[in-house]
């Protein structure tokens, strides 16, 4: 694989921060004003600036078979599985960021592709000024490529395996995942297209954004902790379709250091959608 790094510009505009807090206000309190991007809120950033698109409707650039150069790779789905997030430097709103990407690593499971993306926020500094960048926050994300339809058979876990509190619960509309992905500028069909959700990748219905998720439960437990946010690690392990009641709960296993939080379904307790380790 050759090596490549793309780089994406973008204004980080407090007016879009707004509106992500908007679609929710009816739902969660207001986020409390900030000079300062929150942990996840660069989810709404940085979209890729190419034209050509997958038959998914998302950007081909990071596809095995453009990255590999081997044209005979064909996926019928691309999967957001799991990521990290670690800020290491306040990102001011209304200002303007660079975003360096590239690919972590390609890697081979089965009939499967695994594709580690990792993104670096920088700001860039004056000319003199002894360091010309400076790393404000590094992404990891990691994508899977399969042949394979939607599992329509949901990862449950034992109610007893593991003791949490409920924080909150709300619930997900399909004008909500679809008003996310404008804002953030992702064109993916399995957020909009009900038919080919359905017909070609073999969802029920059209299915929330990953990224969406994990900005949406670290806007839920920001305000609960006293420390800020250093670093997230966290899982996607179940879809999430429209009118789902979801639960953001914490483990009861929690330390002072690291904080566990997850997204459970509110009828159905023992499915959970999203696993996050957070460290203050």
């Amino acid at each position: 694989m050759k090596s490549k790094t793309w780089i994406f510009k973008d204004i980080l505009s407090s007016h879009r921060i707004k509106a992500f807090d908007s679609l929710l206000s009816r739902r969660l309190p207001a986020s409390k004003a900030t000079k300062h991007l929150q942990v996840g809120e660069h989810f709404l950033f940085f979209p890729p600036s190419f034209e050509k698109l997958d038959r998914d409707g998302y950007f081909n650039y990071q596809n095995p078979a453009i990255l590999l150069g081997n044209p005979d790779l064909r996926y019928r789905r691309r999967i957001w599985g799991q990521g990290e997030l670690i800020q290491y430097l306040p990102v001011n709103l209304d200002q303007e960021y660079t975003c360096h990407e590239s690919i972590k690593y390609v890697k081979k499971l089965r009939d499967d592709h695994i594709v580690c993306i990792e993104r670096s926020v920088l700001q860039e500094r004056p000319e003199n000024v002894s360091s010309a960048t400076s790393i404000c926050l590094l992404e990891r994300r990691v994508l899977m490529y399969t042949n394979s339809f939607a599992n329509k058979i949901a990862v449950k876990v034992p109610v007893e395996k593991e003791k949490y509190k409920r924080l909150i619960s709300f619930t997900i509309t399909d004008m909500d995942i679809v008003a996310y992905g404008q804002m953030s500028l992702n064109p993916h069909r399995i957020h909009w297209d009900k038919e080919y959700s359905r017909h070609v990748e073999g969802y029920d219905d059209i299915i929330m954004q990953g990224p969406f998720s994990v900005q949406l439960l670290l806007k839920c437990i920001q305000p609960l902790l006293e420390k800020p946010i250093k670093q997230l690690r966290y899982r996607n392990l179940n879809y999430i379709y429209p009118n789902t009641t979801l639960s953001i709960c914490q483990s009861l296993n929690s330390s002072s250091r690291k904080y566990t939080f997850q997204v459970r379904d509110l009828q159905e307790t023992n499915l959970v959608y999203l696993k996050a380790d957070v460290f203050c």
